[in-house]
């Protein structure tokens, strides 16, 4: 978090609401994710007149704290996003990218306005306040803290909270500052908000247990000590700043290690050592080295129900498991799982770890690499002759953008077959980033975490959104015109409706509704769209034209929007089935028996 020194704001517009707004850009916020509103008007001036900040209107709530999500994600989870909107329905608009953001661990402020302290209901009334909302009981459960700020306690109040984005997991914090709250007049100097700043970043750097490091040196020597080991790495390792560390460990030591679709691009997919990432919708190799790993260290990993295929407890079970996270909750879920042990620690401390470790001896077997890199040359064969085709599908898609990837920022859809086949086929190359909204998986979140990160990052930024998210928040289309981050690509998986909707209940039921233009979904034509907007157009509908399309797209050239008219079906490759048993009773197929 680079510093910033806060303007010099006349006197009469020194408020509490431009001293919190100061203090985001003192932490190195250098942009803010609004919408205006009555509510929230001394925070809508103090984010417009500081000179250090880009205001960038959103055109919807849930697009400003994704904006922030994004951003946050595309500063390695150094620096927060900051979104600032409204009471009420500012307020609810936020919900969804607030919890999309705190299961993916993104540090997120969002400052928001209120009624006047004293319209606030105390009453138990539905509605009291013009435009006033129980915020507190709504947002509490999506934010790692809530803080209604007081004049009195207003300091220590923004402290504490702009700390808690950071400390331990780190998550989205919600500041709401009533409306008499927001106007209060006070007196402050620079030196005041470079003192606050340095008071939260002081909370931070002192949460962590420098005795974790002595724990993970011994869950790093017992991994040294398997004849197969393997280190799954989870997107935990980015949020605490260790990748590198990660990475220089694996080379040093020759270890393999699998990922996680949101850490998978901590390595390139071209490393030797990185064997893809396991699961329910996986590489066979990748499920056939976790099942024969007789050691593995998950390191900040959640390993949440999809990954895993609701089988947590049989994830690599025939090897010694140690989980190491810093959350107790994560962790509680494998309480009781044979040959599994939980260690709680911030993975900040792995440095030390690594350095203490660096002359353990290895007991690695002399082939366990050499069988690794066997199994990943036979799948990769297989899958290519399997899935390369002359039409335009997700593969090809995957396949061209992975070899084009090197240096950019990749933010996919968050939901559905879109996301499925091109995070499971997507490559990143040499320091190319990739992420999206993975725990919730939410459509239509790909677009302004997209546009959030190009406000956070001088890399190329390029969305890969679905047909029918795009539509959840199109209007940014308009965001994305106005502000023309250059070089910025829009490209839209289009097979006119939701596909995989449209395979499980055609799988389920034997007939759609609610998935395609036939059962009722109506997907515009996006070559009317975009220019209405202002946005270049570009139709791809075969891989040559794509292949023409890529060398062409100018670095710094405006946003383009290129519509890829895909296949509506193809495979995603290996995965489990749903098993439906006669009494309507689903399950899955086992993880270690994955098929295509």
């Amino acid at each position: 978090m680079s510093p910033s020194r806060p303007p010099i704001r006349p006197a009469a517009e020194r408020n509490i609401a431009s001293y919190a707004v100061d203090l985001a850009a003192a932490l190195g916020v250098r942009a803010a994710f609004t919408l205006t509103g009555g509510m929230a008007m001394y925070l809508n001036r103090a984010v417009s007149t500081h000179p250090g900040l880009t205001a960038v209107y959103n055109q919807h709530e849930q697009a400003c704290a994704g904006a922030a999500e994004g951003y946050a994600k595309a500063t390695d989870y150094r620096v927060a996003g900051l979104a600032v909107v409204t009471a009420g329905p500012g307020v609810t608009n936020t919900i969804t990218s607030l919890c999309s953001a705190y299961g993916d661990s993104a540090p997120v402020i969002v400052l928001a306005g209120q009624v006047k302290t004293a319209d606030i209901d105390s009453f138990g009334t539905r509605t009291h306040g013009a435009q006033e909302v129980r915020s507190r009981d709504l947002v509490s459960p999506c934010v790692k803290r809530f803080v209604r700020v007081t004049a009195e306690g207003f300091r220590d109040e923004l402290v504490e909270t702009f700390a808690e984005a950071f400390t331990g997991r780190p998550g989205p914090v919600f500041v709401e500052l009533p409306l008499d709250v927001q106007n209060l007049v006070i007196d402050y100097v620079a030196e005041d908000v470079l003192a606050a700043a340095q008071a939260v970043r002081d909370r931070i750097a002192g949460d962590a247990d420098p005795s974790d490091a002595a724990s993970l040196a011994e869950a790093l020597t017992w991994l040294l000590g398997g004849r197969r080991p393997l280190v799954y790495v989870g997107n935990g390792c980015r949020v605490a700043g260790i990748g590198q560390v990660v990475r220089a460990f694996l080379e040093a030591h020759g270890v393999p290690a699998v990922f996680s679709w949101l850490s998978a691009d901590q390595l390139p997919a071209h490393h030797p050592l990185n064997f893809g990432a396991p699961g329910g919708l996986a590489p066979l190799s990748a499920n056939q080295i976790l099942y024969q790993a007789d050691r593995v260290l998950f390191l900040g990993a959640r390993l949440d129900l999809g990954t895993t295929a609701f089988q947590r407890h049989d994830f690599g079970a025939q090897a010694e498991r140690l989980m190491v996270d810093v959350d107790a909750g994560e962790l509680a879920k494998f309480a009781g799982l044979p040959d599994t042990r939980a260690l709680k620690a911030d993975l900040s401390t792995l440095p030390a770890a690594v350095q203490a470790t660096s002359a353990a001896a290895s007991a690695m077997a002399a082939d366990w690499r050499a069988w690794c890199e066997a199994r990943r040359a036979e799948y990769l064969a297989d899958e290519r002759q399997r899935l390369t085709v002359d039409s335009l599908n997700v593969f090809g898609v995957a396949q061209r953008l992975s070899a084009w990837s090197a240096g950019k920022v990749f933010v996919p859809t968050g939901s559905g077959s879109a996301i499925e086949a091109f995070i499971r086929f997507f490559a990143p190359g040499e320091d190319s980033r990739c992420f999206f909204g993975a725990s919730l998986g939410a459509m239509g979140l790909g677009l302004p975490q997209a546009i959030g990160a190009a406000l956070a990052t001088d890399r190329r930024v390029v969305c890969v959104e679905a047909d029918g998210g795009l539509m959840l928040n199109i209007q940014e289309l308009a965001t994305l015109s106005h502000y023309a981050p250059k070089g910025f690509v829009l490209f839209v998986l289009n097979n006119d409706g939701y596909t995989s909707i449209h395979a499980s209940q055609n799988r389920h039921f034997g007939a759609v509704g609610g998935a395609g233009r036939e059962s009722g979904v109506f997907i515009p034509d996006y070559g009317q769209v975009a220019p209405a907007f202002g946005l270049r157009y570009a139709r791809v509908d075969s891989l040559a034209a794509l292949d023409a399309l890529l060398p062409a797209l100018d670095a710094e050239a405006a946003p383009i929007f290129v519509d890829l008219i895909i296949d509506r079906a193809e495979s995603r490759g290996p995965t489990v089935k749903t098993v439906i048993s006669p009494d309507g009773k689903l399950s899955s197929t086992p993880l270690s028996d994955i098929q295509w």
